[in-house]
């Protein structure tokens, strides 16, 4: 192929040289005495012809690795995500540029002035032009370091690289470097925002108060006061009903907190159940008005089962001779004797409100736990406790709790009237066992552990852990016949009720397969007080 490029190419030469070697090899010339300086000449000509052909190929194998290097310049420039262009001292952008600089101006750019492309302001469109202009004149780059290294281009950030290029000895262009960094603003952003903020509740976390706390601690700002405020019942919603209710708890208090404060106001979600509030120029009757506030925004506040309250506790910083680390403290300590005083209140109200939801709800039968208390209270003062003791005590406080762990089961299985599907009464079986983490969590281990043992049978078939005989707490041997005896003299939206002597009938029919033989004789035989 080469062969015949080159015969295509030196034609004429290659006739001339075959018509000589033609004349040399006849023997019409071999009496002419200019014949040897001929055949030289010809010899000279054929390798100046050898040369030439030689370097013409040369020539072309540079050219083609010239293009070669050009194409692939030009597609590592397309596809490194960065715009490049030149210009010369017209300021018009140069025919060739990187694919890039179409995305990030929007269109085409060849020819445009270079000014009007990088802003559409007018001063900085002739501040632009002067630099560029100075550079080129003064053939310095100084004036280029003056210009903004990030902008903006169609709403996106723009991070821009200037340099001044000797093309030739005389003739100097300025390459741009445009790199779009709008996603690693974001990203940077994002970043620096997760770092400051709580990812549930959008307030701002403890890592950012300790870095404010220099800037918020001046003379403009005080009195400076500071409210600690302590979740009540997040363990316990997290405990029966799972973290997500806990969450959604969580969020309903940052909410209540916002409405509360004022815009200066700084809100921090301190720990799990913490927050810390802290209010510039506020002395303490202004703290005190947005802590009521914040008690009256928290009963208004409507929660099904638990209800959100809190213990607080505030202190005010008068002057900067204070220590701030002392003010913390100062609230901390208030907030956790409140915790203290109240929290027996706190929990009664916890498990009156579950008692009402589970009657309102119709969970359990209308009546069930006031007649359950009625005969627990009875069947106590058979066996001999006091009406003082621990045993009764627990034991009418199950009366209220037992069926807790039924909220947090849905309602259309509990109330399901047909047969259960295995995978349904695997999560009925859950309620013994959320109503113990519900005790647990109010502080009553003691009935904790009966409520967990409530579904034992004697014989060993119950669950959740199929203990057998007195392997299962006493209280909840008792509470199992109190409870069954209840239940079947009540009507249910599935089934009706039965008679008191049908019920005894069927726990004496049960005694010692799902009751203790001994109490359930006791229960039966004894039967003597009204419980209607």
């Amino acid at each position: 192929m080469g062969s015949q490029q080159d015969r295509s190419l030196f034609n004429e030469e290659m006739s001339i040289l075959e018509s000589c070697t033609d004349d040399i090899a006849s023997n019409n010339y071999s009496n002419s005495e200019l014949l040897p300086k001929y055949k030289k000449l010809v010899d000279n000509y054929k390798k100046l012809l050898k040369f030439t052909k030689k370097v013409v190929k040369i020539s072309d194998a540079q050219g083609k690795t010239l293009k070669d290097r050009e194409y692939k310049i030009k597609s590592l420039l397309d596809n490194s995500n960065q715009g490049f262009l030149s210009f010369g001292k017209d300021l018009l952008v140069d025919e060739e540029y990187s694919v890039e600089c179409i995305r990030i101006f929007d269109k085409k750019i060849k020819k445009d002035n270079i000014a009007l492309l990088l802003s559409d302001n007018y001063e900085q469109q002739q501040y632009y032009t002067n630099a560029f202009s100075s550079a080129f004149r003064e053939k310095s780059e100084e004036r280029l370091k003056l210009l903004p290294t990030r902008i903006n281009i169609n709403n996106r950030h723009i991070d821009v690289r200037y340099k001044l290029i000797d093309w030739l000895e005389e003739d100097y262009a300025i390459l741009i470097i445009l790199t779009d960094i709008t996603e690693k603003i974001k990203t940077e952003a994002k970043v620096k925002y997760l770092s400051e903020h709580d990812s549930l509740t959008s307030l701002y976390n403890r890592f950012y108060i300790d870095k404010q706390i220099p800037q918020i601690i001046t003379t403009a700002n005080l009195p400076i006061s500071i409210i600690l405020a302590d979740m009540n019942g997040l363990k316990l919603t997290n405990d029966v009903f799972g973290h997500q209710k806990g969450d959604e708890l969580i969020v309903s208090v940052a909410k209540i907190f916002r409405t509360c404060c004022r815009a200066k106001d700084i809100i921090a979600r301190w720990g799990g159940d913490e927050f810390l509030i802290i209010l510039p120029a506020t002395g303490p009757s202004d703290c005190q008005k947005i802590v009521e506030d914040i008690n009256a925004a928290c009963r208004e506040a409507c929660r099904d089962v638990v209800d959100i309250s809190f213990s607080i506790g505030t202190a005010t910083m008068a002057g900067l001779n204070q220590n701030i680390t002392d003010l913390f403290a100062v609230a901390e300590s208030r907030m956790y004797k409140n915790k203290l005083l109240s929290q027996k209140t706190v929990r009664m109200n916890i498990v009156k409100k579950m008692a009402t939801v589970l009657e309102t709800r119709s969970i359990i039968p209308s009546g069930h736990i006031i007649r359950a208390k009625e005969i627990a209270g009875k069947f106590a003062d058979l066996l001999g406790y006091g009406a003082e003791s621990i045993e009764k005590n627990n034991l009418m406080l199950v009366a209220t709790l037992h069926d807790v762990g039924k909220l947090a089961i849905p309602e259309d299985i509990l109330k399901k009237p047909g047969p259960l599907t295995p995978r349904e009464w695997e999560i009925v079986k859950n309620c013994s066992e959320i109503g113990y983490r519900m005790a647990q969590s109010i502080g009553e281990p003691g009935v904790a552990e009966t409520i967990l043992s409530l579904r034992e049978s004697w014989d060993g078939t119950g669950y959740p852990n199929g203990l057998k005989g007195e392997q299962i707490p006493y209280l909840s041997r008792i509470f199992a016949i109190i409870d069954a005896f209840d239940l079947m003299t009540s009507d249910r939206v599935y089934r009706s009720a039965i008679s008191q002597d049908e019920a005894l009938a069927e726990i004496r029919s049960q005694s010692g397969l799902q009751f203790d033989p001994t109490l359930s004789n006791l229960f039966c035989s004894h039967f003597g007080f009204d419980i209607s």
